[in-house]
């Protein structure tokens, strides 16, 4: 009798002559004489695997357990063989006629997603472009619902001034840094008007004035007021900026150099300079060597091109003058939009020019409404210099013109500090009055200063004050004056005050 282990070995064997029966395929009867060997010589043994296809009469009367196993191992390939027999195939589907595609013709394919591609370069961008860019972002305008003289609608009525830009003689200075006493003599340097000018557009003052003679001492250069100007727009964050308004003059100087035939001209090189397609508005100063009428027609070509939306004079202080002009602009289906003067607290020689304005429906723009500064309240008779220099430099006013105006100075002070503690007491209301407009509440100013009355006063009068703004400074002095407003009798505090001053000569 083989040993225990000799009958495991046999098992396993078993089972690999199986899985080569399977593979062969073969359903027949197969002997094989295997040899077991174990630690002593023993006699060969005869082992005989059997199909299912055999008779039952042929099995050992033991009936092992392996042959049992290897039966159902064959019954099974033979059914699955039966069963592919039975699946019919699979119908071959016939190619349709291949039709040739003319790839160039084509539809361009487009998907819901927007590719990105680079941005092109501005003179590639689409004309729409540049007029849907900042349509969204909104403008702080505490003088959004003012009763304007006509269709031109100046944000918080205020205009900025680029004048001393790029001018050498008005503080500018080209480069370097500068010191602490250069800051106090008022100076600055192209850095800070780039600054002040995003300040400026934060706070809701877009429009700026500026002019070809402005800075011409830096042209050269790329300095002048026109060239800085253009650097500002092109730097200016324009996705959370809104945009600025420019307004455009040729100038008293420029004036002379230019025959009537020129003065458009002189708007279009403005245009391409400052790499723009439309100026806002566009000013030609009141000139005694040419008539009226050689004046509405240069405005109404430029109208009429398209560069311009609005024309203007400036320096018309004549009611019949500015009559006459209105009448030849109506000839042309036109109206004329602004007149440009000097007015402010000490300097009231055309007052009544503000009335005049309103009767033609005229915008008055205000120059100097600082008058050099002596309205500001800045420089007084205690504080000649203003601060703004040491005591041995000269100052901008003699003792006796400041002491002249120090009843009205004094006023000044009053005013500011009535009107600090009322928007103090009426900030809740205030802010309250502008957050449905323009989102969360604007700062309000309360830090009032005399420089910020001089400016509402002009404002309360009726006309739009044109500020120079040459440092971030400046800007927040300028920005500090909205969203508040002198009461009448504030106004005639001041007024009075400033008649008093006048009869004092």
């Amino acid at each position: 009798m083989p040993t225990q282990p000799q009958q495991k070995y046999v098992a396993s064997t078993v089972g690999v002559i199986a899985a080569l029966l399977l593979a062969c395929g073969n359903s027949g009867v197969h002997a094989f004489m295997v040899p077991v060997t174990g630690s002593s010589v023993m006699p060969a043994s005869t082992v005989m695997l059997h199909s299912s296809a055999d008779n039952s009469n042929d099995q050992d009367a033991s009936g092992s357990a392996e042959d049992d196993e290897i039966s159902k191992l064959i019954g099974r390939r033979s059914q699955i063989k039966r069963q592919k027999k039975a699946e019919p195939e699979p119908e071959e589907v016939p190619y349709e006629n291949l039709v040739d595609l003319d790839l160039e013709s084509l539809p361009e394919f487009k998907t819901e997603r927007p590719v990105r591609r680079a941005t092109p370069p501005p003179e590639e961008q689409e004309e729409d472009d540049d007029s849907t860019k900042k349509s969204d972002i909104p403008i702080i305008d505490f003088k959004a619902d003012y009763a304007d003289e006509n269709d031109f609608h100046i944000p918080n009525r205020m205009l900025i001034s680029t004048q001393s830009w790029g001018d050498p003689k008005r503080n500018f200075v080209a480069s370097g840094k500068l010191t602490k006493r250069m800051l106090k003599e008022g100076k600055f340097v192209p850095g800070d008007l780039q600054l002040a000018h995003e300040k400026l557009l934060e706070a809701g003052l877009t429009c700026l004035e500026t002019s070809p003679s402005y800075g011409a001492a830096s042209k050269a250069k790329k300095l002048s007021a026109q060239d800085i100007l253009l650097r500002c727009l092109k730097e200016a964050p324009t996705d959370v900026l809104p945009e600025t308004q420019i307004i455009t003059s040729l100038g008293s100087s420029a004036w002379l150099k230019l025959t009537p035939a020129r003065i458009a001209q002189a708007l279009y090189d403005t245009v391409e300079l400052l790499d723009t397609s439309t100026i806002e508005l566009f000013q030609v100063p009141k000139s005694r060597f040419f008539p009226s009428k050689i004046i509405v027609n240069a405005l109404a070509q430029a109208v009429e091109s398209g560069c311009c939306n609005y024309a203007g004079v400036q320096g018309v202080t004549s009611r019949s003058k500015l009559a006459k002009l209105c009448r030849g602009m109506e000839d042309q289906d036109m109206s004329l939009t602004t007149n440009s003067f000097e007015f402010s607290l000490t300097n009231r020689r055309y007052e009544d020019m503000m009335d005049t304005c309103r009767d033609f429906n005229v915008i008055p723009l205000i120059y100097n409404p600082l008058d050099g500064g002596l309205a500001s309240g800045v420089y007084t008779a205690t504080n000649p210099s203003g601060g703004r220099a040491s005591a041995s430099a000269p100052t901008q006013f003699t003792f006796k013109e400041l002491e002249q105006w120090q009843p009205l100075h004094s006023v000044q002070e009053t005013v500011a500090e009535r009107v600090a503690t009322r928007v103090k007491r009426d900030m809740r209301n205030l802010q309250d009055r502008y957050k449905s407009r323009y989102g969360p509440a604007p700062k309000i100013n309360t830090d009032i200063t005399t420089t910020q009355v001089a400016l509402n006063y002009v404002i309360a009068k009726g006309g739009v004050p044109v500020v120079e703004v040459n440092s971030p400074k400046d800007a927040e002095q300028v920005a500090g004056s909205l969203g508040w407003t002198l009461t009448d009798e504030e106004v005639d505090m001041l007024d009075n005050a400033a008649a008093l001053c006048r009869n004092k000569k």
